[in-house]
């Protein structure tokens, strides 16, 4: 598939893994982690696996590359988080779960190696199924991949998550890859744009109950029957 190179920005990968101390930071707990590999697994041969928000890496976009040796893999994602941001944004939180797991001690939390580049090293084994693109994410982007030809066989949206711009990827996930599963990431009290745009999408008949299957404690998938 070819897509734009003037919009979509895909960096290279260097010629060895940087020079930068293993930080496998994430917010991806083993009971997610099973329940989404299992609905990968259910995908047709070939999948294509779509990722808003790939964060390192070492999460939900690596559990996709182990559950299948024969998915390929889009990641989306501005790379401009740091682990200072983190910590500020964890203190003020003030709640268990705030700061990602394998974070305290890691390069990455001494502000060591940009985000892309520790994600580029978590995912150096797989560079083969998967392609990076360093970017903002909007429902722009959404139709831009779908004119190009992308049809994915699940979505996971993990950027934003404020009600609005939530709504508006999900929307256009729906609309532009009807027979896709739509998996959307925190879905819990923590997250309420999440959780909000999710009863936004029930009210407005966008999905049914049936077409809804909760994976884990916080994430929530969708598959449409028609």
């Amino acid at each position: 598939m070819e897509l734009e190179p003037d919009y979509f920005i895909q960096p290279d990968w260097p010629d060895k893994p940087w020079p930068i101390g293993k930080s496998e930071c994430h917010w991806f707990p083993d009971e997610e982690k099973e329940a989404f590999q299992k609905a990968l697994q259910s995908l047709p041969l070939n999948p294509v696996y779509v990722e808003f928000g790939t964060f390192l890496g070492a999460g939900s976009t690596k559990a996709a590359l182990e559950a299948r040796s024969d998915i390929q893999v889009l990641c989306f994602d501005d790379f401009t988080i740091t682990g200072e941001l983190i910590q500020a944004v964890a203190d003020k939180a003030d709640r268990p779960g705030a700061l990602p797991d394998n974070f305290q001690g890691s390069d990455f939390a001494a502000g060591i190696g940009t985000a892309l580049q520790h994600c580029q090293n978590n995912l150096w084994d797989y560079r083969g199924r998967v392609r990076l693109f360093e970017q903002g994410i909007s429902h722009v982007t959404v139709d831009r991949l779908a004119n190009s030809g992308v049809m994915p066989d699940c979505v996971l949206i993990d950027d934003h998550h404020e009600k609005e711009p939530f709504i508006k990827r999900l929307f256009r996930c729906r609309y532009r890859w009807p027979q896709a599963v739509i998996i959307c990431d925190d879905y819990c009290k923590a997250w309420p744009g999440v959780m909000e745009g999710v009863s936004e999408a029930f009210k407005r008949g966008w999905y049914h109950d049936s077409e809804a299957t909760m994976l884990g404690k916080r994430m929530i998938a969708f598959k449409r029957k028609k």
